[in-house]
C-alpha cells in the first residue's frame, strides 16, 4: 500500500491528484520553514480532556487544529501525539485525519529499510511503522 519515493520522483507528480498522505522524511530549509507547527495547539486541546478521556479525544483535537490552518497545509511538531499514555496507532490516526482534512506532514523521526520511526528504541514513545502496511507516500 505505501511507497517511498525520491524527492525528485516527488517532483514530477502532479500534487493535485495526489490522495494519500504525503510525509516528507528528509525535507528542504524551504519546507520546514514553511511548516506549520501543530504541536503546542493540540497539547493545548488535548490537556484540557480528562486523562481517562485522551486517548478517545486526540484524534478529535488534531481535527479541530487542522481545521484552522489552510487547505493541505504542511504540518510539523506532533510529537505530542506520540505520549505513551495514550494508546494509539500514531500513523493510523494521521491517515484516518487526512481522508476528513488533507495536509502533508514533515515526519518527525527517521525513514530507514522500509521503515518511519519515531524516537530511539531506549524511550517509551519509541514507534516503528513499516510503510507497505499504511497508505502513505513517504518522500526521501
Amino acid at each position: 500500500m505505501g511507497e517511498i519515493i525520491s524527492t525528485s520522483e516527488f517532483s514530477k507528480l502532479d500534487k493535485a491528484h495526489q490522495n494519500k498522505l504525503i510525509i516528507f522524511c528528509s525535507f528542504s530549509i524551504d519546507e520546514k520553514n514553511r511548516a506549520i507547527d501543530i504541536n503546542n495547539a493540540v497539547a493545548e486541546k488535548i490537556v484540557k480532556v480528562k486523562p481517562e478521556r485522551r486517548t478517545m479525544k486526540l484524534e478529535q483535537c488534531f481535527l479541530q487544529v487542522l481545521g484552522d490552518l489552510p487547505k493541505r497545509s504542511l504540518i510539523a511538531g506532533i510529537d505530542v501525539m506520540f505520549n505513551p499514555c495514550y494508546s494509539v496507532d500514531v500513523l493510523r490516526l494521521l491517515i484516518d485525519v487526512y481522508k476528513k482534512e488533507p495536509f502533508d506532514l514533515l515526519w518527525p523521526g527517521k525513514c530507514e529499510n522500509g521503515k518511519l520511526y519515531y524516537s530511539e528504541e531506549k524511550y517509551s514513545d519509541y514507534k516503528t511503522y513499516s510503510i507497505c502496511d499504511y497508505d502513505v507516500t513517504c518522500v526521501i
